[in-house]
């Protein structure tokens, strides 16, 4: 695996890397970007900005790693 290939959400070592948010140089496994994508898609209706969702998606997989529910190696 190259080096550098980490997401910049969860932290997890990725064969694959999408771009979040390439203006701010952020990137993002595949798990990421599913979850990331089902907060958009509910929020951006309410008027949210993607740096919003990315800050809710930043939220949701520090929760789930707090509470043990973050599988490390499934990206």
């Amino acid at each position: 695996m190259p080096e550098g290939m980490v997401c910049d959400i969860c932290g997890s070592k990725t064969k694959v890397r999408h771009g979040l948010d390439l203006r701010l140089g952020v990137w993002c496994c595949p798990r990421c970007l599913g979850i990331y994508r089902s907060i958009h898609k509910h929020y951006s209706g309410k008027g949210y900005s993607n740096e919003r969702c990315m800050a809710i998606l930043r939220g949701v997989v520090e929760k789930q790693k707090r509470l043990g529910q973050w599988e490390e190696d499934v990206a």
